[in-house]
């Protein structure tokens, strides 16, 4: 009882404070309040409750998962335990409703958002009118009614969550701490609704209520900076329909920059005021403001995830924050900050979930030499955060009740304490630290690192070169281009390689001195890393094939990708075993369940297997199951998949290839990263699917979580994927290519890009002269002499041009016409996007 007590006031004070340690606190001993009480202890439902209460404000601040499914088990414990004639039943009903919606929210799944309004309405219809708690529960009706407008656009729930809110602030007195609040939803609702009827009187409203709420509110409540958001969006409604006056800007950026400098608001609400109040400051020209607002947003996003988090809920969170980095990176050009400025934005605020996954991997060898005692304190709660990322969420253990969640929390609180320590040592000033300038250099010491940055605000490339970093402004790339071809899928089309020639790849090579094709044994070598939507293009093929072979990336460099600079630091310093084992895992998926046939999959493996033996590799083909394949994982030195991928666009850690047990047990990007390869380092991963590099949710692309990059954080030191989908039987060329190319190098890194290099290069050559071959005119045969004559695809119906044979299907589920063009007559515009340039979607990721 008295840990229970003590409990609440610690919850009280959070709320008022914000401080994130009373939260804490107040979860631990409520936590082993409700382990030390029986079942049938008449007080177990009041502490589960308190429980599920706080459990599910730690979700709202930090976004685990784990707390809101717990709190969700807890309060429907704690609505089983009540009797229906206790005045705390609807209470308890109330907390169910609230976590069943805020999961729907998460997880969109209508099921979830239903059970919240039926829950809601029997909360409701159970309360007196003159009940104090009546108008909690109309707010969660709101809620919840609101919720479903949003999702299916019925207007008598919009209307019934007005009425709501405006009965909820009239059932509450002016002297309560609920009243602001409770003027914000109300605010809220209105805004929604002048988005429906657009009548001013609802915008004006809006205003004048949100004002009184944030008049309300104390300056330093955490609440105040939502509230001033909610007034801030008014604000701007009202000046795009009115048009803007300088005291509506004046007083729109004085709100947010109030709430970036609320420290104890929530992380993302600053973060947000950040976003809106840079367009302001770049309209009026005032790029040293902007540029500080911007280091401001920066140096928050890495408090999104702190490291207890765990990866899935990452991912949920960084969802919010996508293109905040190259804002940033770009508005510290702008004001003439330099390319290291814009460098370590880039690196701070994109990969965050790749980073605390390198982090938590980082070679301590050095480190256990000279400081034993720091080195082991490291590994001990880093061993520790990593077990805990694959343990069962159903962690709720009334016996001995220890949430995991309260202990992950303060193990990396703890680390975070060790790597400040670390920091004081000598030799170690920059450990886990952005990487420096001289870092950067010698990671170019191999070729040229090509950061090409994307921004509403300028498009520029930066170049790391052994012996210099600069900046190259591309002042013909522009965002809106790359995300028009992007939304009409066109990224790999002949016109949109050379459109990428000439926008960024051309004058980036010029920059570099690559201005010609070199010689055969001196191939020059670029990695490049991209940002926002330039993702999703092909760089390395951009050119303009059809002029012949100097104006191509692919004739004057080999590429390679990568997620960030740190990525390639840290993978080139990755421990090399000095006898690792020298097998290769290969898997064909010929037949996989409710997907085409892929007869050219089988036949692909058999072909490597003859060069794997060559090698002197030991060829494995294990039982196509998740967990066969696994178990081989740590102990071969390549792992090559021909079968089946999957991009889930909604959640990438759901991407997965698909084995024959996918259904059930696929083998996900999630069970790639919880994987630490990086003792035995294995050497290769050829992912010959479908899209394995792709990436379909527009506010994940800084975080490139796909297949690709699973791999390489796993430990695989090299990653061949795909970025869309790839034609079956030229898979097969493509992997023999390689291969050879690989043993004929000795299987070194640099037989791996060149591998691959040499293969895109031949299969490109061989459509070249495909294309280059014959096309009919009428009953007259034409020979091609410029290939630009059949760039199009409705000039090539126009020419009635005759298809090459059918090369196999694409490794998708999806089959596509024959000839891989588009048939149809309309005029969508789509043609262009779905030429038969199979050479072009294979990449390269490592060091």
């Amino acid at each position: 009882m008295y840990l229970n007590d003590l409990g609440v006031p610690l919850y009280d004070r959070f709320l008022r404070m914000g401080v994130i340690d009373d939260l804490e606190e107040c979860i631990r001993i409520t936590g082993q309040a409700v382990g030390m009480t029986p079942d049938y202890h008449p007080k177990q439902a009041m502490y589960s409750s308190n429980l599920g209460v706080y459990l599910n404000n730690r979700y709202l601040r930090i976004g685990t998962m784990a707390d809101l499914e717990a709190a969700i088990r807890l309060a429907r414990q704690a609505v089983d335990a009540t009797p229906r004639y206790s005045p705390d039943w609807a209470g308890r009903l109330h907390n169910l409703e609230n976590y069943l919606r805020r999961r729907y929210s998460r997880r969109r799944t209508i099921a979830d958002l239903e059970e919240s309004i039926q829950i809601a309405r029997k909360t409701v219809d159970a309360t007196p009118e003159d009940h104090p708690n009546r108008a909690i529960y109309l707010d969660g009706l709101g809620y919840a009614l609101s919720d479903r407008y949003a999702k299916k656009g019925v207007i008598a729930d919009q209307e019934e969550a007005m009425r709501l809110a405006r009965q909820a602030v009239n059932a509450t007195p002016i002297d309560s701490t609920l009243w602001a609040p409770r003027l914000g939803i109300l605010g809220t609702r209105l805004m929604v609704k002048y988005l429906r009827t657009r009548e001013t009187a609802d915008v004006e409203e809006s205003i004048r209520i949100s004002r009184q709420a944030v008049e309300a509110t104390p300056e330093d409540h955490p609440q105040r900076a939502s509230l001033l958001m909610t007034l801030v969006k008014a604000l701007a409604k009202r000046r795009s329909r009115t048009g803007a006056t300088a005291d509506t800007i004046k007083e729109i950026t004085a709100h947010l920059q109030s709430v970036l400098r609320q420290r104890n608001a929530e992380v993302i609400t600053r973060i947000q005021a950040a976003r809106a109040v840079l367009p302001a400051c770049a309209s009026t020209l005032h790029w040293e403001q902007a540029y500080e607002v911007a280091n401001v947003a920066i140096s928050l996003v890495p408090k999104l995830t702190p490291r207890s988090l765990e990866n899935s809920d990452k991912q949920h969170v960084l969802r919010q924050v996508a293109g905040v980095a190259s804002d940033a990176a770009a508005l510290a050009l702008q004001a003439g900050k330099g390319a290291l400025v814009a460098l370590d934005f880039l690196e701070q605020g994109r990969g965050i979930l790749a980073t605390s996954l390198e982090e938590m991997r980082t070679d301590t060898l050095s480190l256990r030499y000279r400081y034993p005692d720091l080195a082991e304190r490291f590994a001990q709660l880093r061993n520790e955060l990593e077990l805990s990322d694959t343990r069962d969420t159903s962690f709720l253990d009334q016996s001995s009740w220890q949430t995991q969640g309260s202990r992950r929390y303060d193990a990396g609180n703890e680390l975070d304490k060790v790597i400040v320590e670390i920091r004081k040592q000598s030799g170690f000033e920059d450990f886990l630290t952005a990487p420096s300038e001289k870092e950067m250099q010698a990671a170019a010491a191999s070729g040229p690192i090509v950061v090409i940055n994307v921004s509403k605000y300028r498009c520029d490339s930066v170049l790391i070169e052994k012996h210099q970093i600069r900046v190259l402004a591309l002042p013909l790339l522009n965002i809106k281009e790359i995300k028009n071809r992007a939304q009409r899928l066109i990224q790999g089309s002949l016109t949109t390689l050379e459109w990428l020639w000439n926008v960024a790849a051309s004058p980036i090579l010029d920059a570099l001195g690559f201005v010609q094709p070199p010689t055969a044994d001196n191939w020059p070598h670029v990695w490049w890393i991209t940002t926002g939507p330039l993702s999703t293009f092909p760089l390395h093929a951009a050119g303009l094939h059809s002029s012949g072979f100097a104006e191509t990336v692919l004739d004057r460099v080999i590429s390679s990708y990568s997620l960030s600079i740190k990525t390639i630091i840290r993978s080139r310093s990755r421990h090399i075993p000095l006898q690792g084992p020298a097998r290769a895992i290969l898997v064909a998926m010929q037949n996989t369940p409710e997907h085409s046939r892929l007869p050219f999959a089988a036949r692909e493996v058999a072909v490597l297997h003859d060069i794997c033996k060559l090698t002197g590799l030991d060829p494995i083909k294990p039982p196509r199951r998740k967990q066969d394949v696994i178990q081989h994982l740590p102990n071969c030195k390549i792992f090559h998949f021909a079968g089946h991928g999957y991009t889930d666009a909604t959640n990438p850690s759901h991407s997965h290839m698909l084995l024959e047990d996918w259904k059930t047990d696929p083998l996900t990007v999630a069970t790639l990263l919880e994987m630490n390869l990086n003792e035995s380092s294995p050497f290769l991963a050829y992912l010959s699917a479908y899209g394995t590099g792709q990436i379909k949710n527009d506010r994940l692309v800084d975080e490139s979580i796909h297949l690709i990059s699973a791999c390489q954080l796993a430990g695989f030191r090299h990653v061949i994927g795909t970025l869309w989908e790839v034609n079956d039987e030229l898979c097969v060329d493509m992997a023999r290519i390689t291969y050879e190319s690989m043993r004929n190098g000795n299987m070194t890194d640099i037989s791996v890009r060149r591998g691959l290099h040499n293969a895109t290069r031949e299969l490109r050559d061989r459509w070249l002269l495909r294309m280059s071959s014959k096309v009919r005119r009428g009953s007259r045969s034409v020979t091609m002499v410029d290939v630009s004559f059949v760039k199009d695809t409705k000039e090539c119906r126009r020419a009635n041009y005759v298809a090459p044979k059918n090369d196999g299907l694409p490794r998708d589920a999806v089959l596509c016409d024959d000839d891989g063009y588009d048939d149809d007559d309309d005029d969508d515009g789509d043609d262009e996007g779905i030429e038969s340039l199979h050479w072009v979607p294979y990449v390269h990721f490592g060091v």
